[in-house]
């Protein structure tokens, strides 16, 4: 499986021309985790406030 596909340009360089689409759940699968982490820590951080100002 190639991940990234080359072709030679007119002068002989190697040119990226493509990327696989085998490897679009990577950033699928961060953004998810990025999202649930952030939900996780401000309902911690909401709670912990509420905690706080009910004590005074």
């Amino acid at each position: 499986m190639d991940f990234l596909r080359y072709q030679k340009s007119v002068w002989g360089e190697k040119l990226l021309i493509g990327v696989s689409w085998d490897l679009l759940w990577i950033p699928f699968v961060a953004a998810a985790c990025v999202i649930v982490v952030h939900l996780i820590v401000r309902a911690r951080l909401r709670r912990a406030s509420t905690l706080i100002n009910s004590d005074q």
